[in-house]
């Protein structure tokens, strides 16, 4: 019995780190946090929320970061774009589907 429990306690270990690593990389697992991204927050509170970016883009001639993600709504992936702007706040979330090319 104590066996069966060790395996279970490192089978869920194993399974925490796993999702940590993922949305280290940038990958929202729950597209409904996005709903509480607003317009004013700053760049620290949207890492509260999201995690950390898995990249970020600069548009210097806009005066604008992204702060890039990546979710999946169903079978759907989304690349998703946090606009900051020089004043470090958040100016729109952009939510824009993959295409998937083929026949």
């Amino acid at each position: 019995m104590k066996f069966a429990n060790r395996i279970v306690a490192a089978l869920a270990a194993f399974v925490l780190l796993a999702s940590a690593s993922v949305l280290a990389n940038g990958y929202i697992v729950n597209p409904d946090l996005l709903d509480r991204i607003k317009p004013g927050m700053t760049a620290q509170e949207v890492e509260q929320i999201l995690g950390p970016p898995r990249s970020r883009s600069d548009f210097s001639r806009l005066g604008l970061v992204s702060m890039d993600y990546e979710t999946r709504i169903w079978t759907d992936m989304f690349d998703v774009g946090v606009m900051i702007g020089k004043d470090g706040t958040v100016r729109e979330v952009q939510k824009l589907k993959r295409f998937r090319g083929g026949p």
